[in-house]
């Protein structure tokens, strides 16, 4: 790993397909399903998954009969996906598709706040609104930042199939920032070394952004199943915001 790249260039690795094993193909295809029972997703329709990483949850789309298509930054995730043809390697910050092109955007897993600046992050939404059709929609899915923060766990170490796994967290009230530093060990290997670190967005915040980028927010649940938000309970909040 190269020290001198951005963490969500490094992180995004063939470790990661490790680290969160437990982000399957069968949790995305349940997760899909959720999302088409709740409304959140269409029966038909063109969807663009941005970051999709391997396709967990852009495969299940389009075998749900969603004319479907994702968008990635890491080669190696795409590839381990076997995602050629139906994704393109490009930055959230610059979509490589005409305006207008999309029925709905999905961006899931709290794929949102990875770059070090909130300008970045408004450019992202703005090319979000640039693809999305008249009164299409964005499915935001995002941690929860007051849950988030409150559940934090310090530390964690596992022992997995001759690998330890060991995760330190913290938040950085400054930054508004969860930061994860991986220590990745397969037995009888040198430790890898990566950081995550990922901006929070309050309900307020992401309203106010979703706002600015010319994205209506018209719903807010509490998972990918459509169930209630409860800022102080819920884990994650997912929110939908129409194209105006």
């Amino acid at each position: 790993m190269n020290d001198s790249q951005p963490w969500f260039v490094r992180a995004f690795a063939r470790e990661y397909l490790e680290v969160y094993r437990h982000r399957s193909p069968v949790q995305g295809q349940q997760q899909v399903n959720q999302m088409l029972g709740a409304g959140l997703l269409p029966a038909r329709g063109r969807v663009l998954d941005l970051c999709c990483g391997a396709g967990r949850h852009l495969l299940p789309m389009r075998a749900s009969g969603l004319d479907a298509v994702g968008l990635d930054l890491s080669q190696v995730l795409l590839k381990a996906g076997k995602l050629a043809g139906i994704a393109v390697r490009a930055d959230a910050r610059a979509i490589p598709y005409a305006g207008a092109t999309f029925d709905v955007v999905t961006n899931l897993f709290s794929s949102f706040g990875y770059f070090p600046d909130d300008e970045a992050h408004h450019a992202v939404l703005l090319e979000v609104r640039r693809v999305l059709k008249p009164d299409g929609r964005l499915v935001i899915d995002h941690m929860n930042a007051a849950v988030t923060i409150a559940d934090l766990q310090p530390e964690s170490v596992e022992q997995r199939d001759g690998l330890t796994l060991k995760q330190t967290r913290h938040y950085d009230a400054t930054e508004k920032r969860v930061i994860k530093d991986v220590e990745y060990t397969p037995d009888g290997m040198t430790p890898r070394h990566w950081s995550e670190s990922v901006r929070l967005f309050t309900p307020a915040e992401l309203d106010e952004f979703l706002t600015q980028a010319g994205l209506e927010p018209t719903a807010r649940f509490g998972d990918l199943d459509g169930s209630c938000f409860d800022e102080s309970t819920s884990r994650r909040q997912v929110v939908v915001a129409r194209a105006r």
